[in-house]
Formats: C-alpha cells, structure tokens, sequence
C-alpha cells in the first residue's frame, strides 16, 4: 500500500505528482476512503490551488480545522493565526489529510508546514503537478502517476463510451485510433468516451479526425493549467520543443536553443520536468505526452489561426508551404525559428 497506516510514532508525508489530468486526485480519494477508519481526524482539501487564490489560504485553514476537530464557528483572522491554531489544536491528533492540487510553496508552508504539527502516526498526502514543490518540502516519500496500459485504457474508453465493456467489434479500428490518440490519458478517454456515448462508427471516426486537427477544450484547459504557470522564458522553450524538437537528443536541444536563451538552458529543462510537461529518456530524447505536445501546437495555432505566416513557429510542411507560396511580407519573422533549426 502506498500509505504505511500502521501505529508507528511518525508523520509520514506522501507527494502524488504528474500532469494534470492523469488521476492524481482520483488515487488520492482512493486512498483516502480505503484507510480513512485508522484516523481520529480526517480532511480532503480539493483544488487548493483554485480556492486559495479565490478565498485566501486561512480559508483553507479554517475548513481544515473544522474538519478535524468538529467545530463549525472557528474564526482565523490571518495565515499566522491559522498556523498556530493548527499546532496547538492538532498537534496530539492523529489526523489524515489530503491537499489536492497544490502548485505553490506557500499552501504547504501555511497548511502543513511541519510534520510536528499533527500528532504520532498522522498521514499527509499531496497531489501536484510540481515535483519540485515537493522536494523543497522535504516531502521524501513520491510516487508518479502515469499513463495508463493500453487494456486498461481499453476498458475506461468502453465504459464511458458504452457503458459497458463488451463493444460491438465494429467500432475496434477506430476506438484503436483513440486509445493512440488519448495515449493512456484517463482525462482524455473519459472525456472523448463520454461525447461519442453510442454516437455511430462514422461519428467516432470523424470525432477523431476532428480532435487530431484540433484539441477538445475541455481537456486543453486542464493541460493548459501548467504552461500558464511557467515563467515567459519557460513558456518559450516548451513551444519550441513542442512544434519542433520532440523527440530529439537533450544536448542537440540546448545547443541549438542556446543561442536564443543563452546558458540557462539546463535549468529551462529542468523547470519543464519538474512541472511534469517534458520528460527525458537517453533512448528517445527529450518526449512529452501526444496530448502536451497537441497543447503546445494548438497555443501556437491559435496566435492566427487562418494566417500561418502570422504565427511565432510553423512545423507543418503544408503551413511552410502557404507562406511560401503566399510571399508574404512577414516570412521573415514568422519563419526565423524555423529556418534556424532546420
């Protein structure tokens, strides 16, 4: 089991991360219910990272203390107030906690800060899409959520689409060609599965068709969440390696985008990694999920999404083409990162 619950004197903290998506809080609540019953007190605290900037974190505190002790009046006037309610109140219960979603330092600092803050044998897990942020907690115990295999994605796909996993034979080519699509993305089956609910074999394929050219919303602004997080710079070298560098060698990647962000490339990298949108493999380079990479070229689509030769980067042979064709007057700059790279 991914959580110890046996009566020992520690606090153990637990880091879920991956991208957004992939079932982090859905393993989270799974946990949560299967152990629930070791624990004198317990709190599930979802989308930190969205109430937080909506109502402030000693709001978050507030439900949490709530929660844990059963009192619904419980006045926090600032964050500071909130942490030393906390120590003083939970510090010899022994308390399960879940904070779902969390992408900054400070919810950790002002919600679990300390293990000592929670009594003997309590358990804290967090869900992120930054490894990082759980590092820089001393957060010793990670486990990464990954796609799913090919029959278990096979089976979401069939139940949200069918409900049922027994589907008509007929529909195998093209629940094939979502399933690459999707590439084991639970997020992605669910969603494509629930739209194309006993929709015809002719719709599936043309749904497919449709999503391969551009991304369903709904699952592009889930994605999106994380490149909205990155830094400028950072946001510029993952749409380079998005629309251009998938798949290449990590050192070809830095030299050839160093001449356009300088030495800083290891940690520009290194951001992308931690923040769960690129991944490096000796064998295969630097990778990304096909949904990522999708996001990446649909953010850059959109700048102009009639005009190819308005857009800051081009990869489709057929988009070069036009703006070749077309001799437009701005070839130079919308072509300059091509042209570069090639």
């Amino acid at each position: 089991m991914l959580v110890d619950v046996g009566s020992d004197d520690c606090v153990h903290m637990v880091g879920i991360y991956g991208l957004g998506g992939v079932g982090k809080t859905t393993l989270a609540l799974a946990l949560y219910n299967s152990i629930a019953d070791h624990f004198e007190g317990l709190c599930f605290l979802e989308n930190v990272r969205e109430n937080s900037n909506k109502q402030g974190l000693h709001h978050l505190q507030r439900i949490l203390l709530s929660e844990m002790v059963g009192e619904n009046n419980i006045n926090i006037g600032s964050v500071r107030q909130g942490i030393s309610m906390m120590q003083h109140r939970l510090r010899q219960k022994k308390i399960l906690l879940i904070l779902d979603d969390v992408d900054k330092h400070e919810q950790l600092q002002a919600i679990v800060g300390s293990p000592d803050w929670f009594g003997p044998g309590s358990r804290v897990i967090i869900t992120t899409r930054d490894k990082q942020l759980l590092s820089c907690h001393l957060v010793e115990k990670l486990y990464e959520v990954k796609k799913l295999e090919k029959n278990d994605a096979l089976r979401l796909l069939s139940w949200k689409g069918f409900r049922t996993e027994e589907v008509d034979t007929s529909y195998s080519n093209v629940m094939d060609s979502v399933l690459a699509y999707a590439s084991g993305h639970p997020l992605a089956l669910e969603v494509i599965g629930s739209k194309l609910f006993r929709k015809s074999v002719e719709e599936w394929e043309s749904a497919i068709k449709q999503y391969e050219k551009i991304p369903i919303s709904q699952i592009l602004e889930v994605l999106k969440i994380s490149f909205d997080a990155l830094e400028e710079v950072e946001k510029s070298v993952f749409l380079d390696i998005a629309c251009c560098f998938k798949g290449y060698a990590l050192s070809d990647i830095e030299d050839i985008l160093r001449a356009q962000y300088g030495h800083s490339m290891k940690y520009h990298i290194g951001v992308l990694v931690e923040k769960s949108l690129i991944k490096y493999k000796w064998k295969f380079g630097v990778t990304m999920h096909d949904l990522i990479e999708d996001m990446g070229k649909e953010i850059v689509r959109q700048q102009s999404p009639k005009r190819p030769g308005k857009r800051s980067r081009l990869w489709s042979p057929e988009d070069i083409i036009q703006v070749l064709e077309d001799n437009s007057v701005r070839l130079v700059n919308s072509l300059f990162r091509t042209l570069i790279y090639v």
